[in-house]
């Protein structure tokens, strides 16, 4: 006899397994010891059979770059593959950030485990961090 309500939270629990493999997992970005009033996080939208991710970087009070780095006038996104040296990190463009100071910002990777980082640049199109982490998490994905 098939007790149904057993399996109810059988496919209930594989559901939640499977959550980070099919998008839905969220995780929460920490801020900077100058910059406790940023926060922000990272989402996953969906991660396909052949690999490919899909995030959202979502940010809420962050302020000026110009007042944490003079030379700053953008916010960008970086990601860095775990287990990997600094000359893997990527720019995944720049985050807009709107007058309320809240902002998102979309992008795409290969990558199960890395680090995504926020920090303020003189220009969307630099190829390393210059300025401090204002924001980071580590995101894991099977």
């Amino acid at each position: 006899m098939v007790n149904f309500k057993s399996l109810g939270r059988c496919f209930f629990a594989l559901a939640l397994f499977a959550l980070p493999a099919c998008g839905g997992a969220t995780f929460a970005m920490v801020p900077d010891r100058e910059a406790v009033f940023a926060k922000g996080e990272v989402s996953v939208n969906s991660v396909s059979d052949d690999g490919n991710g899909s995030y959202v970087v979502k940010v809420d009070h962050l302020g000026d770059p110009a007042k944490l780095n003079s030379s700053a006038t953008v916010y960008v996104v970086w990601v860095m593959p775990k287990g990997k040296e600094d000359a893997n990190i990527q720019n995944m463009g720049a985050i807009k950030v709107d007058s309320d100071y809240s902002g998102e910002h979309a992008f795409n990777t290969t990558f199960k485990a890395f680090e995504v980082t926020i920090t303020p640049e003189p220009s969307a199109d630099v190829t390393k961090p210059s300025g401090r982490d204002v924001l980071k998490t580590n995101v894991a994905v099977d």
